[in-house]
C-alpha cells in the first residue's frame, strides 16, 4: 500500500501553506483509500537541532564510506551517539518508507524555517546521498511537492526572482539525496498583501496565486 509522508513547518494553525498541504493530502487520501498517512507538524513538535554526537556518527560514517542503511541504523556507539541517534532514525526510516512526500515549507526571509532545516540537517546521512557515479540513492524514484507560501511574488521575472532562496535551497538540498527528480512546487505568492497596506492593490494577484495552488494541489494529489 503507498505512503504519504506529509510534514507542516509553519507555526501558524491555519497558515497558507498548511492548507495547500491539507487539500494535497485529502486528495491523496481519497485517491488512495488503503494507504498510509505519516504526519509530522514541526512546529507544534520541532525536531532537535543537530548535535555533536549525530554529527560524530554522521562523520564515522563518512569516513567509512558506509552506505547501507542497516549497517548505519547501528553505527552509534556511545551512549550520547546513541540518544542523539534514536531521535534520528525515527525520521530516516518514515523518509524511506515514504512513496509521497509532502512539504508544507513557507517561505521566511528568503529562505526556510528553521524547524524545516532541523529536520532535513537530520535526516541527510551519508547513506541516503546519492551515489555520484550512478546518480541513483535509496530516496530515488519518490515524488515530492512542496506547499508553499510567500508574503511576495518571486517567480522568474519578478524584481526579488534572485532573492528567492527557498526553491533553489529545495531543489540543491532535496537533490543530494535524489528527491529533485519528481519535485513540484504549488507556490500561492504575496500571501502578505491580506494584511499589509502597502500590498493591498496585489489581493488580486495573491487570490489567483492561491486558487493556482489548490487547484495544483488536488490534481497532484490525486495521483
Amino acid at each position: 500500500m503507498p505512503t504519504l509522508l506529509h510534514l507542516d513547518s509553519s507555526p501558524r494553525a491555519n497558515s497558507v501553506s498548511r492548507q495547500i498541504s491539507g487539500e494535497f493530502a485529502e486528495a491523496w487520501r481519497k485517491a488512495n483509500p488503503e494507504g498510509t498517512h505519516v504526519y509530522r507538524d514541526l512546529a507544534a513538535d520541532p525536531v532537535p537541532h543537530v548535535d555533536h554526537p549525530q554529527i560524530e556518527v554522521m562523520h564515522r560514517l563518512e569516513k567509512e564510506g558506509v552506505r547501507d542503511l542497516t549497517a548505519a541504523r547501528e553505527a552509534a556507539t556511545t551512549p550520547e551517539e546513541q540518544a542523539s541517534w534514536a531521535v534520528t532514525w525515527p525520521l530516516i526510516e518514515e523518509l524511506v518508507a515514504a512513496d509521497t512526500i509532502l512539504l508544507g515549507v513557507p517561505m521566511y526571509n528568503f529562505s526556510v524555517p528553521s524547524t524545516f532545516k532541523a529536520w532535513f540537517d537530520r535526516v541527510l546521512i551519508a547513506p541516503l546521498i546519492v551515489d555520484p557515479a550512478t546518480g541513483e540513492g535509496p530516496l530515488s524514484g519518490k515524488k515530492v511537492v512542496v506547499a508553499s507560501a510567500r508574503g511576495g511574488a518571486y517567480g522568474p521575472g519578478t524584481p526579488r526572482h534572485d532573492s528567492d532562496h527557498q526553491e533553489r535551497y529545495l531543489k540543491a538540498a532535496l537533490g543530494m539525496v535524489g528527491l529533485a527528480t519528481d519535485l513540484t512546487f504549488l507556490h500561492a505568492e504575496m500571501t502578505k498583501s491580506a494584511h499589509v497596506p502597502r500590498l493591498a492593490q496585489f489581493q488580486e494577484m495573491a487570490a489567483a496565486s492561491y486558487q493556482k495552488a489548490m487547484e495544483g494541489a488536488r490534481t497532484h494529489g490525486a495521483f
